[in-house]
């Protein structure tokens, strides 16, 4: 397994200052390949020792071997324009890129379907179906899920909103009670303002919700109930369909279950909000005038 993979599903169980050095390279690289181990050390507050050790596990003989072979890896990806998955040709056919992009977000899908937490998910029904209100709650990319989110839900009569700019995240948090539910969505799970959101609402006595594909996100000591997912990202594929496609099936499996155990009540608001939804559209007499 390459560095750039190791680097989202370490090969070894990861001790606090390896999750530190983790996080630090991929989000800073390059400076760790051209810093001597005294600055890295100082910069992510960790022993050299810590670094020395951290290496070996990733399976380098010393530091130097190791930032020579993620120096090679970020240059072979720039070159290779892998902002796309790795094993996608830059001269392959349409047809073979989309059966390689088709496999790889089944293959995401069926790791997330093995790891779900049945428990979790019944938790999540249970806290929507007690609230009074459900806010979804989403930046960039995971911002687009939460709208949608929140609308799906509306459709069958949960007093739902999405919510994806920070500022109007953070007064919402502010004025929400304890009968409220806020679902956070994350992919990270290190977002520094849905952090600020969770301890917001936990101080106000909100229920709160983490879906994350980060299974060490510090947003657990916030959050009431955590859904965790697979995911295949690499750095440089940030914000990719198969990301959101999996943030998305997880909204589905919990909408789904509600419904499973709301059939009558939910079907009737389903019905009445097309009739809504149907009153904006133009009749046959409509278009023919």
């Amino acid at each position: 397994m390459s560095i750039l993979q190791q680097l989202q599903k370490p090969l070894f169980k990861a001790s606090k200052g390896d999750k530190i050095l983790l996080k630090y390279i991929k989000n800073s690289a390059e400076d760790f390949c051209v810093s001597p181990i005294a600055t890295i050390a100082k910069n992510c507050g960790v022993s050299e020792a810590t670094i020395t050790r951290f290496v070996r596990k990733m399976g380098f003989a010393n530091l130097q071997l190791f930032k020579l072979s993620l120096n090679e890896e970020i240059s072979n990806a720039r070159r290779n324009s892998s902002i796309i998955s790795g094993d996608i040709c830059c001269k392959e056919s349409i047809e073979d890129t989309a059966n390689k992009l088709l496999i790889n977000n089944i293959h995401t899908l069926e790791a997330t379907v093995k790891k779900i937490n049945e428990a979790s998910l019944m938790n999540v029904v249970r806290l929507m179906q007690k609230s009074n209100r459900v806010f979804f709650v989403g930046l960039g990319n995971s911002g687009f899920v939460a709208d949608d989110s929140a609308y799906k839900f509306l459709r069958i009569g949960v007093d739902a909103k999405g919510l994806d700019n920070s500022h109007v995240i953070m007064l919402y948090m502010a004025l929400l009670n304890e009968n409220d539910l806020v679902i956070a969505i994350s992919h990270s799970g290190e977002t520094l303002e849905v952090i600020r959101a969770a301890q917001l609402a936990r101080k106000n006595g909100v229920k709160f919700v983490v879906i994350t594909a980060n299974r060490d996100t510090i947003l657990q000591k916030y959050a009431d109930v955590c859904v965790f997912y697979e995911s295949g990202e690499s750095i440089l594929e940030t914000g990719s369909v198969t990301t959101k496609l999996t943030q998305i099936f997880i909204i589905d499996l919990i909408y789904t279950q509600l419904v499973k155990e709301n059939m009558e009540c939910c079907a009737s608001y389903k019905i009445l909000t097309k009739e809504a939804i149907d009153t904006l559209r133009l009749t046959d007499d409509e278009m023919a005038e």
